[in-house]
């Protein structure tokens, strides 16, 4: 069986619950001469430690498809972006603010992620990252212009979360799409911000016959990247409207599920 491309979210997929890559997947994906990408929520700077680990090569997908990168660091090289439009931004972060204001929420450009606060929502948002948002006056910093290409929610309670739901399509911006990633993230990127739309731009500059790819998933943001893909892999722990989209199930996240298919196929 021919294989041309891996790709696999990040998140509860390739990273295990520590929030680390099982030693399982590392040691299999740095020794195989199959090109593999991330296609990731997160934004470039959470995941260059993953790509620097495995020594990735090659176009790298953040922001769910809002950007499309090289390299890490000072040496990443962007290759497409998908902002949102910045007026649209500023009015769902205004209004979601006015009439959600116990909702953590935040919001990235290529290199920072902002918060008014450091809430709970901001504190499982750090321990899952690594990282330290850039407290900000929202006021203040969209009074001028920049490229958002996340909005984040963050919300524990489900009734709150679909209420918010509602809210925000009923908005009915069409210049954005609105995804859950996990239980309690609520997530509006771009709506061209797709996982399939940054993996059909590496089909067609690679030149790759889709069927001959496969990619790992657990989450409902992996449904559009499952139904482009020749072949997609869930994890044991996905959600189960995932994997009922899955050709194949295979380990949990914990137990090095990517690297476990990767070994079992080639």
């Amino acid at each position: 069986m021919v294989v041309e491309h891996f790709f696999s979210d990040m998140d509860s997929t390739l990273l295990g619950s520590d929030n680390g890559i099982p030693q399982h997947n590392i040691d299999i994906i740095k020794n195989i001469d199959i090109p593999f990408t991330l296609v990731s929520a997160r934004a470039p700077v959470e995941m260059d430690f993953a790509i620097d680990i495995l020594d990735l090569k090659g176009p790298q997908i953040g922001f769910n498809g809002g950007i499309i990168y090289e390299g890490t660091g000072n040496n990443r090289k962007v290759i497409q972006k998908k902002p949102i439009g910045f007026q649209v931004a500023k009015s769902l972060v205004e209004s979601v603010c006015k009439e959600f204001p116990d909702v953590s929420l935040s919001f990235y450009d290529e290199n920072h992620w902002y918060a008014e606060r450091i809430d709970n929502g901001i504190k499982l948002e750090s321990a899952i990252t690594g990282q330290t948002p850039t407290i900000v006056n929202f006021n203040n910093l969209l009074q001028g212009t920049l490229d958002v290409y996340k909005i984040m929610m963050v919300i524990f309670d489900e009734e709150t979360m679909q209420r918010l739901i509602q809210y925000l399509n009923n908005k009915a911006e069409d210049t954005v799409v609105i995804q859950r990633s996990g239980k309690n993230h609520l997530e509006i990127t771009n709506s061209q911000a797709i996982k399939a739309n940054g993996i059909k731009y590496v089909l067609n500059t690679e030149h790759i016959d889709e069927e001959s790819t496969y990619a790992f998933g657990d989450g409902h943001n992996d449904i559009p990247m499952f139904e482009l893909v020749g072949h997609p892999v869930a994890m044991d722990n996905a959600v189960a409207d995932l994997k009922s989209h899955a050709e194949f199930i295979t380990g949990s996240n914990d137990d090095g599920g990517v690297g476990e298919f990767i070994r079992g196929l080639i």
